[in-house]
């Protein structure tokens, strides 16, 4: 024992003899307690003030015992060592496993992903770690994390179709129809499950084909009927290929079904915008905002509206409660550039348009924009080579050799 506790033994020795009257022993013990603990007090003081100097503790250096007998294992030969480090490995893998699915079972997806990656980490190819851990990422709804356990999990059993499925559905809320599109084209079980059917349709739009996304999701019309979030996908995907006043047909029929259904005034202004009714937009954006916070692209579209109407001021504090939500967002970051330049605030619109053609290098309108900016602040050079890639980027585009 250190000299704390035996100076706790003494205080309690001096306090049973206090009570059994013996006041002079219990005095001496008293006392020896006191200075065992004003002892104990100086080492700890020596002990922080060599630690705060970087200075080792002779004395405690010199009163360890030899590291064999600390750490027995030291001592092993080396593949002795490996062996035992694999049998902890192996079983800390294992009791963070069963922790995890503890987890899981008790509806805690978010804690179950926790274990479970200490078990994915540990040992990335203990049984149905990765398949775990995916289920758990999903389950949470981080699709985006959700992916990776998933694929690892198909590659292990490529034949099971729960997993194709999940990681389809991961992939398309993670921001890759493609992927989720693949994964769902020869699924056996799509024709018979309106929900999968569903999926692979807004996956196909998605993918920029909404002509193929039109044929499943009117299918799935046909046979189930209407409702309000098919008819949402529906309409994007008629308003994708031109045919306006159908979209138009299909917006309204799903907010007449369901008024606060997501996406649906979105799209409506969208269209309303693409027709020259900015007030009708508006009035749309601030509806699907209302709607659904955290929709990004209503508070762009909204901030494009605002721009034409000429109410620059609040277009730009929507931009910029945009970017701050996504600093990646290319649109708000050139439209609030051109904004910004409209203003007459060169600088700030350059440091906007820089990062609009770096997120998107054939930005065209960015590139212009950007050259203007340059222009105005005497920046001739500057200016010329972003003239020079906006003109390169349209002959491109326009199918023309420089």
């Amino acid at each position: 024992m250190g000299p704390a506790q035996v100076g706790g033994v003494h205080y309690q020795l001096a306090m049973a003899l206090r009570r059994a009257g013996a006041d002079k022993e219990a005095a001496a013990e008293f006392a020896e307690a006191e200075r065992l603990s004003a002892q104990h007090t100086e080492r700890s003081r020596t002990q922080l003030a060599n630690y705060m100097a970087d200075t080792p503790d002779e004395a405690a250096v010199g009163a360890r015992p030899p590291i064999a007998t600390m750490f027995p294992v030291a001592a092993l030969p080396a593949e002795a060592r490996a062996s035992l480090r694999r049998r902890a490995t192996g079983e800390l893998a294992r009791a963070s496993f069963n922790l995890g699915v503890m987890h899981a079972r008790a509806g805690r997806p978010d804690r179950a992903a926790e274990f479970l990656l200490d078990a994915a980490t540990l040992s990335p190819d203990f049984p149905r770690v990765q398949y775990s851990l995916g289920v758990a990422y999903f389950n949470a709804h981080r699709y985006d994390k959700a992916v990776e356990p998933l694929g690892r999990a198909l590659a292990a059993a490529p034949e099971d179709p729960n997993v194709r499925r999940m990681l389809a559905l991961s992939w398309l809320s993670a921001g890759s129809p493609e992927r989720a599109a693949e994964l769902l084209r020869n699924d056996p079980g799509r024709d018979r499950d309106p929900a999968l059917q569903y999926a692979y349709g807004l996956a196909l739009l998605r993918s920029g084909r909404p002509g193929d996304a039109l044929i499943v999701l009117s299918a799935i019309a046909a046979s189930r009927g209407e409702s309000p979030e098919l008819d949402v996908v529906i309409g994007q995907a008629q308003a994708r290929q031109g045919a306006y006043d159908e979209a138009a047909e299909a917006l309204q029929r799903a907010i007449a079904l369901k008024a606060d259904v997501p996406e649906a005034h979105g799209a409506l202004g969208e269209l309303y915008l693409r027709k020259g009714r900015l007030a009708d937009a508006a009035a749309a954006f601030r509806e699907e905002m209302r709607i659904s916070p955290r929709d990004l692209s209503a508070r762009h579209n909204l901030a494009t509206v605002l721009d034409l109407q000429g109410k620059r001021d609040e277009a730009v504090s929507l931009l910029r409660g945009v970017l701050a939500a996504n600093g990646d967002y290319v649109d708000a970051r050139y439209l609030l550039g051109k904004i910004l330049l409209a203003q007459g605030a060169p600088d700030e619109a350059i440091a906007q348009l820089e990062a609009a053609v770096r997120l998107q290098s054939g930005n065209a309108n960015a590139h212009y924009q950007l050259a203007q900016a340059y222009q105005r602040l005497g920046r001739t050079d500057a200016a010329a080579r972003e003239f020079d890639v906006y003109r390169e980027i349209k002959d491109r585009s326009a199918g023309r050799t420089p």
